[in-house]
């Protein structure tokens, strides 16, 4: 049976998170993980740091930023308030790209299964190459190449 007080090399705790060595000790540096002990000029850590770092990696693949991890670290985890507010922030914020995301799947769809021999007299097409158009704010700057 694993002892839950042992140390961890910083090795085996990326091997254990899939997190390079480099990222762990970014993580230490930046106040995500708590500080590894100092033994034979390595970084040890509890074993308690592979759920750490795996809570640091689940919020990333939600899309929150290391300063927002480091802000949800941080809220009090007695009360739920804190994260709530934050994790319904980045739904808001997630929702957009989501929905464009969607957007473009059904128009790539609707290209593949069109009867048009060219998308370009397909009504559907035309009115999303016009929607496309009425984003761009006619009085900004075109960048140069």
């Amino acid at each position: 049976m694993p002892n839950k007080n042992a140390l961890l090399p910083i090795g085996e705790l990326a091997r254990r998170t899939g997190t390079a060595t480099s990222a762990l000790r970014y993580y230490e540096r930046i106040g995500l993980l708590p500080p590894g002990e100092r033994a034979g000029g390595r970084r040890h850590y509890p074993a308690s740091a592979t759920e750490r770092v795996a809570l640091v990696r689940l919020y990333q693949d939600a899309g929150f930023t290391l300063h927002e991890i480091r802000q949800l670290l941080a809220t009090d985890t007695r009360s739920r308030r804190g994260w709530n507010q934050h994790a319904e922030r980045k739904i808001d914020e997630l929702d957009a790209p989501i929905a464009e995301a969607q957007r473009a799947k059904n128009l790539l769809e609707h290209a593949l299964n069109c009867s048009h021999r060219d998308l370009f007299t397909c009504p559907r097409f035309r009115a999303a190459l016009e929607a496309r158009l009425a984003l761009v704010p006619h009085d900004r700057a075109v960048p140069s190449r």
